[in-house]
This record gives C-alpha cells, structure tokens and sequence, in this order.
C-alpha cells in the first residue's frame, strides 16, 4: 500500500495539489479514490488525512528516540537499533507512545 500511496502522492504533489506543506482537498479526495479502487476498500478522504497524522506523529517519536544517546538507525533493515535493553526500557518509562517501536 505504501508504494502506491507515494506513487499517487508524487502525482499529486507533480499537479500543484500541494501547498503551504499540506496537501490540498482535491489530493486527499483522489489518494482516497486511487487507494479504494486499487485494494478494494472503501477509504474517505478523512482517513487518508487522519493517515497522515498518524505518520507525522510517528516521525516525531522515532526522530526523537534517535537523538537519544545508545539508540541507531539501521539502513540495511529499517529499523531502530539499540546498544543495550536497558536503555530502551528506561526511555519507555518516560516515553509511553514509544512501547510500539
């Protein structure tokens, strides 16, 4: 799905459809066309936008981890490495929203 929804988003955005860093109505309204008819599911355009919020929000927890000393990207894999458990554990306990990564 990820695939596709940055295939219709360069399009998207290569049709002017984006502006002042968000995306216009009309590009929410075709992404959750294109999505529905190529996976057969019924997407409004709410959903690709709260998609979107979701995603920034994501962004901002990883960025944030890796600005933390013992925590590592890894290209190969994508992913978040750590050099020992216990650093992960006590960044959780100030970090909630971070448990699913």
């Amino acid at each position: 799905m990820e695939r596709v929804l940055a295939d219709v988003l360069r399009d998207q955005s290569n049709l002017a459809n984006k502006g002042d860093g968000n995306w216009k109505a009309v590009a929410y309204s075709t992404v959750a066309q294109i999505l529905s008819k190529y996976f057969g599911v019924h997407l409004m355009a709410n959903n690709v936008k709260n998609h979107f919020k979701l995603r920034r929000t994501w962004y901002g927890i990883v960025s944030d981890i890796l600005s933390q000393s013992g925590f590592d990207w890894d290209n190969t894999n994508y992913m978040i490495t750590i050099e020992n458990e216990i650093a992960w554990k006590e960044y959780v306990k100030s970090h909630e929203e971070a448990k699913r990564f």
